[in-house]
């Protein structure tokens, strides 16, 4: 039995880790463990050593934690525990580890029906899934257990679960209310472990970039910052900063995404390299657009068999010209989406493209059309606009130019309703082609104004495809779209010094800025000159001065 003193030290521990004072909760239950042994101080100190970057240190103390629980006839801890540990190997890829701790935490609650551990044990089958049908069976199983035993934290994380699988479903309404209830009953503070509400954020932000939800994405990623820097959470700061970036380039402001997303790349390669993957997709697909093709091989050099990948993958191998690559990767992904619409949509809609590049017109209706079903089936905007764009692409790829026109109006709408420039412009420049024919003046209007949309942007190869429909157009206004002139004043004191050979610090000494600020000036250089190193921005430089 724990001294008196000891208890104090225990209480003090969970003190500091609910005040995000992970060295504190360490040495107060470090100090507990050498009086003697305490799972309640093995599993604080695992989760203290986990948030303090000592990730497999971390997991191996919550291992003996489960062992001592379960000694200890604690069925609800033991299987909390034995969860959080699948959950840690199934994140790092480690498919067999998490499902032999599932298989163990099964095993411990044999014949205990009333434990609310089988509520943990529901939530962790749930993420487990690949099917959001039974994603959903397992969460509301979970909700059941949580409701029933009061387990607050359990509650909250089978909430979440729950509502983002509905999200994922297309069932954006009902999704969004269990996700709501989530973070209401966290905000009542009815939680002790920070990693319940920490997950419980990231689903609400994940369910809301997935179907165009921006504003509300927004603001709830501005809380998820708030709550990352108070509590020390810096894992958790990587991963939602990843989502928040995809919700930035959706919204057209790439630098502050390319921040972003470098800055959670270099957290997670300090902390939990594994939760990198979704990371680096985002960030390839970024370079994609930027037209720096060969900087998205390298990220994805090492990612390419992680799910998390595959998209950026497939727009990869659209990008460097191998669109059956590309759509094998697309039908592969799609086969493990069984019933979630959100993450078809984002496989179908370059699937559309890769199969019209392989000259496969047929198929790449097929792909439009599945789209267009989500579209009708959830009622999700964001899928509208997509199946929009992609039956305008199939109709114009079959002869069918004013209904590819007509097709392309309404894509442009959505995606400017949903402020999504990059999108808009696509759709625009779609609208160009189709109008080409019975509208030629319009169409160069479309496609100019596009080819602005475009450079604004930095989207180096969407401008090059604009710029060529203009001089096919055969007007003269798209010819150079990749200028120092177009760089702003300071993007042109940053090139002059790249053609002096300066680096990145040398720079922000000469121009009293930050070696950061620096470096995204630089980024946005690179891609507004269609360049991808230094060198080359120094020869363009010594070329136009």
């Amino acid at each position: 039995m724990a001294t008196p003193a000891a208890a104090a030290t225990l209480r003090e521990g969970w003190e500091a880790m609910e005040r995000g004072d992970w060295p504190g909760a360490r040495r107060a239950f470090e100090a507990v463990l050498a009086e003697g042994e305490s799972a309640d101080a093995r599993e604080g100190l695992g989760q203290a050593l986990w948030f303090l970057g000592e990730v497999a240190e971390g997991i191996a103390s919550r291992e003996l934690a489960f062992e001592e629980h379960l000694r200890a006839g604690h069925c609800n801890d033991a299987a909390r525990v034995a969860v959080w540990v699948s959950h840690q190997y199934l994140i790092a890829g480690r498919e067999s580890a998490a499902r032999g701790w599932l298989a163990r935490c099964e095993r411990a609650l044999e014949g205990l029906d009333g434990c609310a551990g089988r509520g943990w044990l529901a939530v962790e089958r749930a993420r487990h899934s690949s099917d959001v049908e039974e994603q959903i069976a397992h969460a509301r199983r979970a909700v059941q257990i949580a409701q029933a035993t009061g387990e607050a934290n359990l509650e909250v994380s089978a909430l979440s679960v729950l509502g983002k699988a509905e999200v994922s479903a297309g069932r954006l309404e009902e999704g969004m209310g269990l996700l709501d209830e989530a973070m209401a009953t966290a905000a009542a503070g009815h939680w002790r472990n920070v990693h319940t509400v920490a997950e419980a954020y990231c689903n609400l932000i994940e369910a809301c970039a997935g179907v165009g939800e921006w504003d509300r994405a927004h603001e709830w990623c501005e809380l998820v910052d708030d709550f990352a820097q108070r509590y020390g959470t810096a894992p958790l700061l990587a991963s939602c900063r990843t989502i928040h970036a995809g919700v930035l380039l959706a919204a057209g402001r790439w630098p502050e995404a390319e921040h972003a997303l470098e800055d959670a790349l270099e957290t997670h390669s300090r902390y939990v390299p594994q939760m990198g993957a979704p990371t680096v997709g985002t960030l390839a697909e970024l370079r994609i657009r930027q037209g720096r093709v060969a900087e998205a091989e390298r990220l994805l050099a090492g990612a390419a068999e992680h799910p998390a990948a595959l998209r950026g993958l497939a727009l990869l191998r659209l990008a460097d010209g191998r669109p059956n690559a590309a759509v094998a990767l697309l039908e592969r992904g799609l086969r493990g989406t069984e019933n979630n619409a959100v993450r078809a949509t984002q496989l179908l809609a370059p699937l559309v493209d890769g199969r019209l590049a392989c000259g496969d017109a047929e198929g790449a209706g097929v792909a439009a059309d599945e789209l267009a079903e989500l579209a009708e089936s959830t009622g999700i905007r964001l899928i509208h606009a997509r199946a929009r764009l992609a039956a305008a692409r199939v109709q114009l790829a079959t002869g069918r130019a004013a209904e590819a026109a007509e097709s392309a109006r309404r894509a442009l709408a959505a995606f400017e309703a949903l402020a999504m420039p990059f999108d808009a412009a696509e759709a625009r420049l779609e609208l160009a082609r189709a109008s080409a024919a019975e509208a030629p003046d319009l169409a160069c209007d479309e496609a100019r104004t596009a080819l602005n949309g475009f450079r604004e942007l930095g989207a180096a190869r969407a401008m090059s495809a604009a710029a060529a429909l203009l001089q096919e157009l055969g007007s003269g206004g798209g010819g150079r779209p990749r200028v120092a002139g177009e760089l702003t004043a300071r993007e042109r004191e940053v090139l002059e010094l790249i053609a002096r050979g300066l680096s990145n610090a040398q720079i922000a000494h000469a121009l009293v800025i930050s070696e950061k600020t620096a470096g995204h000036h630089v980024s946005r250089i690179l891609s507004k000159l269609g360049v991808s190193n230094r060198t080359e921005a120094a020869r363009h430089a010594s070329r136009v001065s």
